[in-house]
């Protein structure tokens, strides 16, 4: 065995410096091309997961959500529990909002779209929204007639938007819409901006100050909708969770994860269709290593029958094929790899895919490549046994005369 081994193992060495150059070339450009076809997909989905996790944690949910529990509607007193929450450990803001309207319209346009009241101060530091705005500008804390509109609402003659026909259309800031109230008690308010967060979850809303709020609505500021709270660097949702329970009763957290299930089904789907993919580019890499395996073997069926009438075991040649596919496919996914790293990614982190909820960009997993570069040389070698060890079963006369 550890003859037959060595006998390989030159053989195989001398196959790779002495064999054809530009058969060994193809081999690993197929498998570097194979290799960055097995990688790209699973990169593009985490890039897009990763960009709606950023997206819900940043624009909809923070991390964690505070609502009040079932039966009671709304939190009261929610200025003391922002404040006992200010003051826990791990946590970096807290805002928190009130549902107060239903419904806006604007000349001939009406749809129904929450609104909410917040302390605008609070609400920058724990949501980016306040930095999207396409139009205008955020709301002021005294701000007492202004209102702030997601782009799905306001349509902004942006005609191109896929919600644009179920949005005001036309609406602009310094234009004025008309906000249902709780109670049906209708209110002017002039737009003083526009926001775009490319998130759909979060751009069909449209938000009051709260002394807009107190203004209109008495009460309104001893009751709220939600707490939202946003966590220290390096302080999970579900820490965060343990931290705050105990501050009171009778309301409940939630984590992102607990918020997005609907999402989750959305990336359960891509999670399917990397797998399919993943399967295509396996079968594509074993199909182009038994061709130029198959091909090699009948060009050099001469020399195979002459090699084993001078007393090199079959075993021997077969191991040859495998090692040099092997070291192929290895220097192939090295090659993938590489241009993976250094040329792909960096350059779609300059060209991001343009996804509906935001910029995509790579994002490889260096567990999942490792694991995919044992899979793709797993796959080469078995795609090379087979043809080897058949070609090892012929007649040594009939190997050396070509029949």
């Amino acid at each position: 065995m550890g003859r037959s081994l060595r006998v390989a193992v030159f053989l195989a060495f001398k196959g790779l410096i002495r064999g054809n150059f530009g058969v060994t070339a193809m081999t690993i450009l197929l498998m570097a091309l194979i290799f960055v076809d097995v990688l790209f997909l699973p990169a593009l989905i985490r890039g897009a997961v990763r960009t709606i996790d950023d997206q819900v944690i940043n624009t909809v949910t923070s991390d964690l959500v505070i609502t009040a529990s079932a039966g009671a509607g709304t939190i009261d007193n929610p200025g003391a529990l922002l404040a006992e929450i200010e003051r826990t450990n791990g946590v970096r803001a807290a805002t928190a909002t009130t549902r107060v309207g239903t419904q806006i319209s604007h000349g001939s346009e009406s749809n129904a779209w929450s609104v909410d009241a917040i302390d605008p101060s609070s609400y920058r530091r724990v949501f980016t929204t306040p930095g999207h705005l396409i139009e205008g500008s955020f709301l002021r804390s005294a701000d007492t007639t202004g209102i702030v509109l997601g782009v799905d609402v306001a349509g902004a003659d942006r005609t191109h938007e896929r919600t644009y026909s179920r949005s005001l259309k036309t609406v602009h800031a310094g234009d004025v819409v008309t906000v249902t109230l709780a109670g049906g008690v209708t209110r002017p308010f002039t737009v003083r901006g526009i926001y775009q967060n490319r998130f759909p979850l979060s751009d069909q809303g449209a938000f009051i100050s709260d002394a807009a709020a107190a203004a209109i609505l008495p009460g309104a500021p001893d009751r709220a909708t939600a707490i939202y709270v946003k966590a220290d660097a390096g302080v999970s949702s579900g820490a965060l969770k343990v931290r705050l329970e105990p501050l009171r009763t009778g309301v409940n957290l939630q984590t992102p994860e607990q918020l997005t299930a609907a999402i989750q089904d959305q990336i359960d789907t891509f999670d399917l269709i990397n797998n399919i993919m993943r399967a295509m580019s396996l079968l594509v890499a074993a199909i182009t290593v038994f061709i130029i395996t198959y091909v090699d073997l009948v060009n050099r069926r001469r020399q195979i029958g002459i090699e084993r009438a001078i007393g090199i075991t079959a075993t021997a040649m077969v191991g040859s094929y495998v090692i040099k596919t092997v070291v192929n496919a290895i220097v192939g996914t090295l090659v993938g790899l590489a241009v993976f790293v250094f040329a792909l990614t960096p350059f779609v982190q300059s060209h991001p895919f343009q996804f509906p909820n935001g910029p995509v960009t790579l994002v490889l997993d260096a567990q999942e490549a490792a694991r995919n570069m044992g899979v793709l040389v797993a796959v080469a070698v078995v795609s090379v046994l087979i043809p080897a060890v058949r070609a090892m079963r012929m007649k040594i006369l009939d190997a050396i005369w070509g029949t």
